[in-house]
This record gives C-alpha cells, structure tokens and sequence, in this order.
C-alpha cells in the first residue's frame, strides 16, 4: 500500500492569539494519489469549517447523499453525519470555526446551516469569507494565507459580548466526557434545560442530546483511530452500554458499520487525524474544548 505521507501533506497553523477562542486552527491539506487514481474517504463529523480550493477538487457529500461537486470556496456548517469525499489532487487552505466563533463572526441560527454546504460568494451571512477568499486566489504560501485569514478575522472580530463566556461555558460541558446528559450539563453551566436547548440549536447547530451523543462517539472513534491496534471494547465511552449501542450510533454518524468503516483504506483521513493529533494534541475538531 501507498505510504500515507505521499497520499497527502498537512499543515496546520494557530491563528492570531486573538482569535483562539473562536477558531480551532487553520489547515493546509496537499493531496495528489499515486497516478491520480480517485480515492474515497470520509471525514468525520465536525464544527463549522470555511474550505478554500487553491487547486484541484474534492467532490463530496454527507452520507448517505451521492458525491456531487462543491464550490471552490465554501462553508460546511456543523455536521453530525461524516463527509464521504472523493480526490485524486487538490490543495486546500481551510479555517476550523469553534461555537463561539459561529456565534461572533456568523452570527445567524446555526441549526438552519447544519449537515449543509453553502457557496461564501453567494451566502450572505458567509460574506466575510468571501472577501478572504478574494484576497488568498493565487496564492502558494501557507504562513502569507495564514496572514490573510488574521488580518480579514481581526478586523471583523469587534468587541466582546456578555454571551460569549455563557457558549463557551457549554462548550466546555459538551467537552467533558464525565457529562452525559442534558440535565447533568444544564445543572453543570448554571442554565435551565429549555434555554440550553435553545442555544445549542442556536450556536451549536444541534440539540444539546444529539451533541453529547456525537461527542461521546466521536472520544470513543479517536481513540480507536490513534491506536489501532485496540478493540473497539477497550476505547467505548463509558456512557455506552455495550458495543452493540456504539454500533447504533456508528451507522448513525457515519452511515455504515464500525466493520465496514475499519475495512476502507482511508488513506486521507488517516494521515489528517494523525497531523492533527501530533499538531494540535487532539485527533478530531468536534475534541477540542472552548
């Protein structure tokens, strides 16, 4: 088998110290297969994520719904099915956008953009991507990118609001794996049950049940995707009964079996977990706190 770092090359760069709280980090994907035979992955549910295409193409979809092509410069926002993505060579600059930084730098309801991809040239409420997107065409240089990506986000990012500490206070909750509710985690942020509903929905894209059940999935799925030597037994979070209720929750998240997933080659997938994990010191997006 092809070795994973000639499949692809993955960068990631921390933004302006500014602008951590609302963003996770920007990324930096060259993929090119060997003699450009199309591979099929999937990427695994996520916060929201601006994907600017510097060149070539990624085809895709979220599951079960067929690969269709994608605008050059988009916005995915939060999902909670995994991407199936198709590629032979692209290289892409990408912003990976935390709750809070939906809620300052977006700004409308979030479940209305969930598990959806939307053009940055013709969404309104994505118009300052756009303008990045304007600014990086032509581009070669990751770190002068980066440069870009912080100049256009401190210049949008204006003065903090009251409700800020209050999203990432959940954030935090949604984060803590010895949360496994949702009145444990509306008594854990001081709120009522029906406004975290709200603002989960809001801010987050989902409801608070739906994101503690993609959270405690997605733990148990990076665990297993650094280690693969280990039984799916040894990584299940503690919240689940058995292994046949994480086998529920696999089909549901990533539209297939846990037998199935471990059987695709995922050569993509694989090697940008790892960048991440050794960059960043988490595997996945969806495992970064606030």
């Amino acid at each position: 088998m092809q070795s994973l770092s000639s499949i692809g090359d993955y960068k990631f760069i921390l933004p302006a110290p500014e602008l951590r709280r609302y963003f996770s980090s920007y990324y930096f994907v060259e993929i090119s297969t060997p003699g450009r035979v199309e591979q099929d992955d999937l990427l695994y549910p996520e916060w929201a994520s601006a994907r600017f295409m510097l060149e070539g193409m990624i085809p895709a979809s979220l599951v079960p719904d067929p690969v269709v092509s994608v605008p050059r410069a988009s916005m995915t926002g939060p999902t909670s099915r995994a991407c199936h993505v198709r590629c032979s060579f692209a290289r892409l600059a990408g912003i990976g956008m935390l709750p809070a930084g939906w809620s300052r730098f977006v700004g409308t309801n979030a479940s209305h953009f969930a598990n959806a991809v939307f053009d940055v040239e013709t969404e309104t409420a994505f118009s300052l991507f756009g303008a990045i997107w304007a600014d990086i065409q032509g581009l070669q240089d990751n770190r002068e990118i980066a440069d870009i990506f912080d100049k256009h986000l401190l210049a949008a990012l204006g003065p903090e609001y009251d409700r800020e500490e209050e999203i990432e206070r959940v954030h935090a909750a949604l984060a803590d794996p010895e949360i496994t509710d949702v009145g444990q985690l509306a008594a854990r942020v001081g709120l009522n049950s029906q406004y975290v509903e709200r603002l989960c929905r809001r801010v987050f894209g989902f409801p608070p049940k739906r994101l503690l059940r993609r959270q405690r999935f997605l733990r148990s799925l990076g665990a297993r995707m650094l280690d693969p030597d280990l039984k799916w037994v040894k990584v299940l979070d503690a919240s689940y009964h058995d292994q046949a209720h994480f086998s529920r929750d696999f089909r549901d998240f990533m539209g297939m079996s846990p037998k199935a997933f471990l059987d695709m080659p995922r050569p993509i997938s694989k090697a940008a977990l790892r960048a991440r994990a050794e960059a960043l010191g988490q595997p996945l997006q969806v495992l970064h706190g606030p």
